[in-house]
């Protein structure tokens, strides 16, 4: 019987080696892979790859966009050059537009409601509005307050509408159709000042019904602080109404005064009975007495 020698070293030998074979064969993939990646396509590829992405068209439009924005933000033809004013009768056009202070300002940045606010501190604006129109127009729109009356303070006569602003000092005289309220204070007055709406219409009233309903034309209307609004008869009387409460009920008895023939020169109907005195001297006999202001 033959005996074979024990070969295992050998044998270990041959395993290592195929284990090796094996590692190397599994490396080989994976180095052609790793070498892949870290290759980089050529300038050419890769404009052409950034080219076919559509990359190169937004960018394009992005620039595009941006140049036209900044030429509508900067270009002179789109800032505010022509201003339209409709509804001014009193006020200049001229003067409404430089008051609106939107000329020569980028279109993009006019502040409608800043530029109406600015209109509306005129005494004359009731109400405003601003309408911007491209590439360089500005509308405003007006409503103006109207004068009423005239209030006349300390020598000057100020325009005054139906709800007691006022206006301003009067340019010209007033014409025989108008009402002017003489103010016994004297004081100055100013654009916006507000006067006693009640007086205002007290005397509108005063000046409509003396007239038609009394026969009495009134030679001056006027108003004081501690007597409020009275007039001033053609015979001299000075005729106190105060302010418009009971209104109807203070002319019905200066309509009795007067058709009875009550000789007074100065009449206050504001209490609930009426003050009235006669310091007129007493006429000569088989004359007729004249009233003369107190």
């Amino acid at each position: 019987m033959e005996y074979n020698p024990p070969n295992t070293r050998e044998r270990i030998n041959a395993r290592r080696q195929q284990r090796r074979g094996r590692a190397q064969t599994a490396m080989v993939p994976s180095a052609f892979a790793a070498a892949g990646q870290q290759a980089l396509p050529g300038p050419r590829r890769w404009l052409l790859e950034w080219l076919g992405s559509g990359r190169a068209v937004g960018l394009a439009l992005c620039l595009a966009a941006c140049g036209a924005l900044g030429y509508l933000l900067t270009d002179p033809r789109f800032s505010v050059q022509q201003v339209l004013v409709e509804g001014n009768s009193a006020l200049d056009a001229d003067a409404v537009a430089e008051l609106a202070g939107v000329v020569g300002r980028p279109i993009w940045f006019v502040d409608t409601e800043q530029a109406v606010a600015r209109l509306r501190e005129n005494a004359y604006v009731a109400s405003a509005s601003l309408e911007l129109a491209l590439p360089d127009q500005a509308v405003i729109r007006l409503v103006e307050r109207q004068p009423e009356v005239r209030w006349q303070a300390g020598g000057v006569q100020y325009l005054v509408d139906g709800s007691g602003k006022v206006l301003g000092p009067a340019r010209e005289a007033a014409p025989a159709d108008v009402l002017v309220i003489t103010d016994s204070s004297h004081m100055q007055l100013e654009p916006n000042d507000q006067i006693d709406i009640d007086a205002v219409r007290l005397a509108q009233s005063l000046a409509l019904r003396l007239p038609v309903e009394l026969g009495l034309t009134p030679t001056q209307i006027g108003w004081d602080y501690g007597l409020g609004v009275y007039v001033r008869s053609p015979q001299g009387q000075t005729i106190v109404f105060g302010r418009s409460e009971e209104l109807q009920r203070k002319l019905a008895i200066l309509e009795v005064l007067l058709a009875d023939g009550t000789p007074f020169t100065y009449l206050d109907l504001r209490p609930a009975t009426p003050f009235y005195q006669n310091t007129a001297p007493a006429a000569p006999q088989g004359t007729t007495p004249e009233l003369t202001e107190p």
